[in-house]
């Protein structure tokens, strides 16, 4: 994985497999139609949820489309489930859009989630889920857009939405200083020149969702905790992702928004990692629901 992001996601796999929330999961199952779904995930990155729904039974079959702007990470994605299926026995198939897990076809789209809506969005799905990914768009400007892209009466699962919680253990006196000024960079950010997110979307989802008219019917913390064992070692590879968080947190603040103090911070931080102290939290929340409208029935 010589992409930084692609190992990124990957290591971030394990961390979001503890963090979703079983039970909106469970409630999630109850608002899918059976048999074969068509299902659009919005910056869908490297694929790890499609092989998390395979696993845990939600999906078998029908159509998965994963949309991501990032052409890299596409690229990988394909040959990241083909590993991911070869060491569980399930059978591939390359396509010239994606490839074919078993009884599911995965579709790879490169789009940049506002001219996808623009474009029209292509067929409606069942489902659309946007994992760690809501947090990253203006979520007013581009829900009602996001909600088209889905059948009448159709479901959404809105997963690991940040809800302005960073927490680092141990103590340190710079905490309040970085991560206020930190959470004012996500309230700050722009990407494709429109605003990208907020630090507190995942409270803030609940009204935007009833704006729209499609208010929640399932809500439950999905909170990442991440921590070494007792021999002092992370499991997996979650070390390497401890080390992009706090990458992320120095590029985000390189320059005016530099706080004091921060570099004493990240020197501490990155000492206690390697040697195995470090603990993160980061409060999210999942959310899912209908869309508004009655799914037609067959006559």
């Amino acid at each position: 994985m010589t992409y930084p992001y692609t190992r990124f996601l990957a290591a971030k796999r394990t961390v979001d497999d503890r963090a979703l929330n079983s039970r909106v999961l469970a409630d999630l199952r109850g608002l899918l139609p059976p048999g074969a779904r068509r299902v659009v995930e919005i910056g869908a990155g490297l694929g790890t949820m499609v092989a998390r729904l395979l696993e845990w039974e939600v999906l078998d079959s029908g159509e998965y489309v994963l949309l991501d702007v990032d052409r890299q990470l596409l690229r990988d994605s394909r040959g990241w489930l083909c590993g991911w299926a070869g060491e569980r026995g399930v059978a591939t198939e390359l396509l010239p859009d994606g490839v074919r897990l078993g009884e599911l076809r995965v579709r790879l789209v490169e789009a940049e989630v506002g001219d996808h809506l623009a474009s029209g969005g292509g067929e409606p799905a069942d489902l659309l889920i946007a994992n760690a990914f809501l947090d990253l768009v203006d979520v007013p400007a581009v829900l009602p857009g996001l909600l088209r892209l889905v059948v009448p009466g159709g479901a959404y699962w809105f997963t690991v939405n940040f809800d302005g919680e960073s927490i680092f253990q141990p103590d340190h006196p710079a905490d309040d200083d970085v991560l206020t000024a930190y959470h004012r960079t996500m309230d700050q950010r722009v990407r494709f020149g429109r605003p990208a997110g907020e630090s507190r979307t995942g409270r803030h989802l609940f009204h935007h969702l009833r704006s729209a008219g499609a208010p929640a019917s399932s809500v439950g913390a999905s909170d990442w905790v991440v921590h070494p064992g007792p021999d002092g070692a992370y499991p997996d590879d979650e070390a390497w992702f401890l080390e992009a968080i706090l990458q992320t947190v120095e590029d985000a603040l390189t320059g005016p928004a530099a706080p004091p103090g921060l570099a004493g911070w990240l020197a501490v931080r990155r000492g206690q990692l390697a040697g195995g102290e470090l603990v993160y939290l980061a409060h999210q929340l999942d959310l899912a629901g209908r869309v508004p409208g009655r799914r037609s029935t067959p006559s």
